[in-house]
């Protein structure tokens, strides 16, 4: 059974400090308001009174596999875990009930271990929000906030409304990139596959038969040649070096500077590096937006709605708006300093700072990046197949014409 750590105080004021056990939070609670103490905290230990041998080993067998299953959790759950949840909630289900019905109904293994581990959370006393807190790799502090602040408010149904369509739209986006790089992709696998076939299987056999025929070979298939044995005595040192240079990056990368430096650059590259951002104004505007709608103050909302960010330079520059918040500065001008922000933006923000309400301009704002995002990805999608295709046609282009080049030769010089 486990044992509960408690600091309360009792009838005549005075400290009090103990530790009990008890099945669960709740009913230790019940515990110490039977024995006249009111409590300012209660936390479990993280010991188990002994039932005996087997049933401790078993017990520690047990919390061992839970921990092993909970961190198999990621953010793949996320989405249709709270789109379940909204779906009960919003039919006027509690969300414990749901919590519990979720825990026993659900087919998904995933999700059905995170409504159990919630539910064992939440059925000890404590609050959606909380049980959600100790769910690290499923819920970021954002989501974690806002749930806190639709269980304040009693709008709780709204708030998963809103959390599932930014999950969605996110997941939407994600969709349409790996969409868009899907068929460059495979149109450069298949031209490789075929160039590989032609330099080391085909051309190699009329190399041999036009040499055994005392015949020379064309400069275009001597250039294909050439390439082919260049790429069998350094390709491997070219790989080596790659791998290594990866391996290098990434190290670099994971230090707090190496990211940030990292993450600059690959807002300077051009294309790129607009569309990254856009990405990231966009998330961050839906976050902060939803934030400030239920009732949470603005430095609290451009708090969590930073972590929403995934890139860390543009992070920092949010951080530093925040800050300027935090001394007086408007939203718009604080916002501005960062650069991520065009002049139309800037008028939202002001117009909104001046009616005393700045999320319906956070709303529009969000739709004018959603429209951006998804004409770049359009457009992305459009240039990079265009340019592929162009890099396949030419490559095949050349080994074609190496081919056919080697071919005449050859008939020359079987008919001579």
């Amino acid at each position: 059974m486990p044992i509960f750590k408690y600091s309360a105080r009792d009838a005549g004021g005075s400290s009090v400090r103990g530790e009990l056990d008890a099945p669960s939070r709740k009913l230790a609670l019940r515990k110490l308001s039977g024995m006249k103490l009111r409590p300012i905290s209660v936390s479990e230990s993280g010991l188990v009174q002994e039932e005996g041998k087997s049933g401790s080993k078993l017990g520690s067998l047990f919390s061992g596999s839970r921990e092993a299953r909970a961190r198999k959790l990621d953010t793949r759950v996320t989405l249709p875990f709270l789109t379940a949840l909204k779906e009960l909630v919003s039919c006027g289900v509690q969300a414990g009930d749901a919590l519990q019905l979720m825990s026993a109904r659900l087919n998904d293994p995933s999700q059905k271990r995170l409504a159990s581990l919630l539910w064992d959370d939440v059925r000890q006393g404590r609050s959606l929000s909380e049980a959600c807190r100790k769910q690290t790799a499923v819920f970021d502090d954002s989501m974690v906030s806002l749930i806190e602040a639709g269980e304040a408010t009693g709008n709780l149904n709204n708030v998963l409304g809103r959390l599932v369509s930014n999950l969605e739209e996110t997941k939407e986006i994600k969709s349409k990139l790996s969409a868009a790089m899907a068929y460059p992709a495979f149109l450069m696998v298949v031209a490789f596959g075929l160039v590989l076939m032609f330099l080391f299987f085909l051309l190699p056999r009329i190399e041999g038969l036009l040499t055994s025929l005392g015949g020379n070979l064309p400069w275009s298939t001597k250039l294909l040649i050439g390439m082919a044995e260049l790429a069998l005595s350094y390709g491997w040192l070219v790989i080596l070096l790659g791998a290594i240079g990866v391996v290098s990056l990434l190290s670099w990368r994971k230090t707090n500077a190496g990211r940030i430096r990292f993450d600059e650059l690959l807002l300077s590259i051009p294309l790129l590096g607009p569309f990254l951002r856009d990405v990231q104004v966009l998330r961050m505007t839906q976050v902060l937006s939803l934030l400030l709608e239920n009732g949470i103050t603005m430095v609290q909302s451009l708090h969590m709605s930073e972590r929403s960010v995934t890139n860390f330079a543009m992070r920092e520059k949010f951080a530093e708006s925040r800050a300027r918040v935090t001394e007086g500065s408007s939203l718009s001008g604080a916002f501005k300093q960062t650069g991520y922000f065009e002049g139309m933006a800037l008028d939202i923000f002001t117009v909104g700072e001046n009616t005393g309400n700045v999320v319906p301009g956070l709303k529009q704002l969000a739709r004018q990046y959603t429209e951006r995002v998804d004409k770049a990805i359009k457009s992305f999608i459009g240039v990079t197949s265009i340019g592929v295709l162009l890099f396949v046609f030419v490559f095949v282009g050349l080994v074609a014409l190496g081919i056919i080049s080697a071919v005449f030769q050859l008939s020359g010089s079987l008919s001579g």
